[in-house]
């Protein structure tokens, strides 16, 4: 028997996909859920959103392979089938399709910025333009240079300038062109905060990423939301809860 039936058989619930999630290949799983955000009737939105902005240009063509020979079908193209022209829609299409390898000048660029916020409606094609192409390193810079400039963050002005899933969407985006990190604590705030457990982005985002920020780089990502590992006892249980603390290294 496989490891992965064993686990189907022995376990259950949260508990199961978690554990599943870790046994299981890191491109494999990121392609698998993809392509269940994507398929049947309607779009899971929140859950593509996630699963597309935290690809890196790398991780974007490695899962894109893995999908090909997985599914047959070149996956960019699965998901712009699957999604509209809204703005939330547009930023992963150019997020899937750009490279973030541009060093422009980050004070042009957050001159650009604030005129795209200012006045009545906001251009949010050169929001994307700037998020999708920009280095990360350029990215920090124009933050910066935002700031000091026009004495607000631009995180600020991005919760201001959108709503609902586009409002996720780009704020994800900048806080994972700020530091990935940065952007699982997000993930994690979201799903732990209000009145019910969002299990379906927990899960994604400590299987994906817990790897890669265990312990102190967590808690330090997770501080502008308060303590983490309260967080997360807060809101889980059982073994379920000590795995998720475990795979961060938070136990």
């Amino acid at each position: 028997m496989t490891l992965d039936k064993e686990l189907h058989k022995e376990l259950s619930g949260n508990l199961r996909r978690v554990l599943k999630g870790a046994f299981t290949d890191r491109y494999v799983y990121w392609a698998q859920h993809i392509d269940e955000a994507i398929r049947g009737a309607g779009t899971d939105e929140k859950r593509l959103i996630q699963l597309v902005i935290m690809m890196s240009d790398q991780d974007n063509k490695l899962v894109n392979d893995v999908y090909q020979k997985m599914y047959n079908r070149d996956m960019f193209t699965a998901i712009q089938r699957d999604i509209s022209n809204n703005d939330w829609g547009r930023l992963l299409k150019a997020w899937m399709k750009g490279e973030n390898t541009v060093n422009v000048d980050p004070a042009t660029a957050a001159d650009e910025l604030w005129r795209a916020a200012k006045g009545a409606g906001t251009d949010e094609d050169v929001f994307i333009r700037i998020f999708c192409t920009s280095t990360p390193q350029t990215f920090r810079q124009i933050a910066q240079c935002f700031q000091q400039k026009y004495g607000k963050t631009l995180r600020d002005v991005v919760k201001r300038e959108f709503s609902l899933r586009s409002e996720f969407a780009f704020l994800l985006a900048h806080d994972y062109l700020m530091d990935p990190a940065s952007a699982c604590a997000f993930m994690l705030n979201k799903a732990v905060k209000g009145a019910g457990t969002d299990d379906e982005s927990l899960i994604n985002v400590t299987v994906l990423y817990s790897d890669y920020f265990k312990g102190d780089a967590i808690r330090k990502a997770y501080t502008p939301y308060g303590d983490v590992t309260k967080a997360l006892k807060g809101d889980l249980s059982g073994k379920y809860e000590k795995a998720v603390l475990a795979m961060w290294g938070l136990q």
